[in-house]
């Protein structure tokens, strides 16, 4: 089967790969453009479901996964600034898809902020449960889940006022995703440049890299840098993001950096989410303060963050083992020429 791209399409979405048998497969540009308006409409339905506060914690999580695709994808299909000898007209075009993308991100930020706190305590919740379920005995789950979600979930004295928050950001979160959506509408039609686009994700992988090694050297000296590792794991994020609509048609190098990408953020997020919970754990030292109950929550939190420490650095390490020139071939073959 002879296969051949052409350049850009009459269109301007950039190349599209022709089968010899006259089928035609869409190229990065499609995949990419497509997986971003399939996000969008994701998170205008989901802030939706969020309305009701029986489905509002899963509605909040698919929101803000939604948002996290919209902003990783639209950055890469943000158009260059046109140059050269390209004519007003189009240069004036590129300037405002450029414009409408980069606000369609901004609001997309705004909005994934604005739900953060509400997914922190979705987040509490399932640190509550991980931990609970770290007792070998039943009823000590019981007892301690059941504690921990009434002092740190379920207080009589904040429940009104948190419902009221609650309603506030996720009105606020809607207006933020209406505002995202009218700018996706506005930058339709923007030419996809596909070598940009494998630029950026190249050097994203390389920023990734250093500031990974940066703070597991930090952490090798005995000053651990953890501010640095999530800097490190929002970059690895991206690439995972940016890589996922291809699904299983990436070459083996590209999935390989898609997969410990995953698993870094993954391992990054779960620590955040109990360092989260060992804040919490302020108000119960409080109220239960020298009880065997709470010295033994307190053991089995430090566990579990030592756990949950080594294999973020083992993620951090793997993700490092990846060899920066065939990362950079991998993807410059799947969005380059």
């Amino acid at each position: 089967m002879v296969r051949h791209d052409d350049e850009i399409d009459a269109s301007g979405n950039g190349r599209v790969r022709e089968e010899g048998d006259g089928a035609r497969a869409p190229c990065a540009g499609d995949v990419l453009r497509g997986a971003l308006r399939t996000a969008i409409a994701e998170t205008q339905s989901s802030i939706v479901l969020a309305e009701d506060s029986a489905c509002r914690r899963e509605a909040v999580r698919a929101t803000r996964r939604a948002l996290k695709d919209v902003r990783a994808l639209a950055t890469l299909c943000r158009p260059r600034d046109a140059v050269g000898d390209a004519g007003t007209h189009a240069k004036l075009q590129t300037s405002a898809h450029a414009s409408s993308t980069d606000a369609m991100v901004e609001f997309a930020a705004k909005a994934n902020q604005l739900l953060g706190p509400l997914r922190d305590r979705d987040a509490l919740v399932r640190s509550i449960q991980r931990l609970a379920d770290r007792f070998a005995d039943g009823e000590s789950r019981r007892v301690v889940r059941t504690v921990l979600f009434a002092t740190l979930v379920y207080a009589d004295h904040d429940r009104v006022e948190s419902d009221a928050w609650s309603q506030g950001s996720l009105d606020r979160a809607r207006r933020a995703i209406a505002a995202m959506s009218d700018a996706a509408r506005r930058s339709e039609g923007a030419a996809f440049d596909d070598r940009h686009a494998a630029r950026m994700l190249v050097e994203t992988h390389r920023r990734a890299a250093l500031t990974l090694r940066a703070a597991l050297d930090a952490s090798d000296a005995g000053s651990g840098d953890v501010a640095r590792l999530h800097d490190g794991r929002k970059l690895a994020s991206l690439l995972a993001l940016a890589l996922k609509p291809f699904g299983d048609e990436l070459p083996a190098d590209a999935r390989r950096v898609r997969v410990r990408a995953r698993r870094l953020a993954s391992a990054l997020g779960e620590d955040r989410d109990l360092a989260l919970l060992d804040v919490e754990m302020a108000r119960v030292r409080a109220q239960l303060g020298g009880s065997a109950l709470v010295a033994s929550i307190d053991g089995a939190l430090r566990l579990a963050r030592l756990e949950a420490s080594a294999r973020m650095e083992d993620a951090a390490r793997s993700f490092l083992r990846l060899r920066r020139r065939r990362v950079a071939r991998a993807i410059e073959g799947l969005l380059g020429d």
